[in-house]
């Protein structure tokens, strides 16, 4: 197996400082550097260390990434392994590394090392880190990586106040990675971005959660357990919505279950630079499986052919929604609404959580109101948010339904009419 560590990842790795911070450039290896360190400290001597993650599904990939990882350190040391699950690993000296989806409770009452992945990202970080203070001060060494996501969290606060907390402080950006060797066409990504989301998500720069609609800790905040830990049974209405893409954007696809007033995010997936008919099948199929009450589908420019096939075929359950400004408005100020008013929860999705942060609010020079995400070559242009801000409208009652002049009729009856339960 080859395996490469940049000048960046060693320098990170080789920092015995007992408490680290690191701010970095997406995609640049920030959890294989993670991964390493804890076989390094689980290898050297017994101990225990508790990696957390955004979610569930990446503490399973960082098992996964450890687990590769694995056979490097089996040409120099005996690794067979005493035990090994999805969550955890027990190595011969009785070293263990546990992988968990990050909350206050995974943290209270745990003795060892702990490691932080995109503790920007992590819901109720402020709780974490008040759990993990007696961890701290019982000697136990911590590592906090991430990439920024604005002036707010935990993550911010500790790399603004680093040197006095004791941390040793490492920064990388893209340029600092590509001139230690890593292959990444940075002029590609910045003619895909905003200034500002380039600046943050890969010069490591802070920006202020003005530029977002959507703050964060608002986003995070509605980050339920019940939504990653869904049992599958049907207890509401379901509802979907479609942000078409073809050849630059992806084609996100959102469900949600209405239980009351309240919308529950059941369901999220992407097609990236698909074909119409293979968009066609599986969205049929999600029909299949969920009976949606209604499905609310982009029918801008690509995406008009795909929503006038799918309302040929079932009728009055497929609106069809074309992206004027107006509409974009009612779906992003309606969205808004349900988070603040806590009637939205998501899954800890960090695409979805990353695209729905991604929304700004921009006065044109004419004085107009624009709401939009900046485009991203792996994320497209805020497709997760528009998907799930369609399932919400497809779930609107007729009485929240704001009136919007528009001249095109056939833009404001596609948004406006349908069936309501």
């Amino acid at each position: 197996m080859a395996f490469k560590l940049y000048p960046y990842q060693k320098r990170w790795i080789d920092d015995d400082s007992r408490l680290k911070i690191w701010v970095a450039a997406r995609q640049i290896g920030k959890t294989t550097s993670l991964c390493f360190e804890a076989l390094k400290f689980a290898t050297e001597k017994r101990c225990s260390i508790l990696i957390l993650s955004t979610t569930e599904r990446q503490s399973m990939e960082v098992m996964d990434r450890i687990a590769s990882l694995l056979d490097v350190f089996k040409r120099v040391v005996d690794l067979k392994l005493i035990r090994e699950s999805r969550s955890e690993i027990v190595l011969p000296n009785h070293s263990k590394i546990v992988a968990l989806p990050a909350s206050p409770t995974s943290v209270r009452g745990y003795s060892g090392h702990v490691f932080l992945d995109e503790f920007a990202f992590h819901k109720d970080s402020k709780a974490i880190w008040t759990a993990m203070l007696p961890i701290i001060t019982k000697g136990y060494s911590l590592r906090v990586v991430s990439t920024p996501a604005g002036k707010s969290g935990k993550f911010y606060e500790i790399w603004e106040n680093a040197e006095e907390l004791g941390f040793s402080k490492h920064k990388v950006t893209i340029y600092e990675a590509v001139k230690d060797g890593l292959n990444v066409d940075i002029e590609m990504i910045k003619r895909t971005m905003d200034p500002d989301s380039f600046a943050q998500e890969y010069m490591c720069e802070f920006i202020d959660e003005a530029f977002s609609y959507f703050p964060i800790e608002m986003i995070l905040d509605s980050v339920s357990a019940e939504c990653d830990n869904w049992d599958g049974i049907k207890r509401g209405i379901y509802y979907m919505g479609i942000d078409i893409g073809r050849k630059r954007d992806i084609t996100a696809i959102v469900v949600v279950e209405k239980l009351g007033d309240v919308f529950y995010v059941r369901y999220v997936d992407e097609m990236k630079q698909e074909n119409f008919e293979a968009q066609r099948l599986k969205i049929e199929i999600l029909k299949q499986t969920y009976q949606p009450h209604r499905i609310c589908i982009d029918s801008t420019g690509l995406g008009m052919q795909l929503a006038e096939e799918l309302q040929r075929k079932y009728g009055s359950t497929v609106e069809p929604v074309s992206f004027t400004q107006p509409v974009k408005e009612n779906l992003v100020t309606y969205t808004r609404m349900l988070f603040e008013k806590h009637a939205l929860k998501i899954m800890s999705h960090q695409g979805l959580i990353r695209d729905i942060h991604s929304i700004k609010k921009v006065v044109t020079p004419s004085g107009n109101i624009r709401y939009d995400a900046d485009r991203t070559e792996s994320e497209g242009h805020g497709d997760y948010f528009w998907a799930l801000a369609l399932a919400c409208h497809a779930g609107q009652k007729p009485s929240e339904m704001p009136f919007i002049a528009t001249r095109a009729k056939r833009e404001s009856i596609s948004m406006f009419t349908g069936y309501w339960r």
